[in-house]
């Protein structure tokens, strides 16, 4: 199962915590505001709590979209940055999920 983060927040004080925040419990970076974590259901919903917490207050649009696996297979990209893409692989060895 996956949790995709979108958030589009005007200050960037709350942009930086809002990444760091689900990067810290195994969130990876798709694009600028988009990030995804990939986890067993339970630990899905973990996240999903967590972050409700997290956001609570901020302003702005702050969004979390469960999702199967499939779903995020089927999207279809019509550009991507070779190179963020290569990052994320290069990067997810040393993730942990807590």
């Amino acid at each position: 199962m996956l949790v995709m983060l979108a958030y589009d927040t005007p200050e960037q004080k709350h942009q930086t915590f809002l990444r760091k925040e689900f990067e810290r419990v195994g969130g990876t970076r798709v694009q600028y505001s988009i990030y995804l974590f990939n986890g067993e259901p339970h630990e899905c919903e973990r996240i999903i709590r967590y972050m409700q917490r997290v956001a609570k207050g901020i302003p702005g649009d702050i969004r979390l979209f469960p999702m199967e696996e499939s779903t995020w297979d089927a999207q279809i990209v019509i550009t991507a940055c070779v190179k963020s893409i290569r990052r994320v692989a290069e990067l997810k060895e040393f993730v942990k999920v807590w």
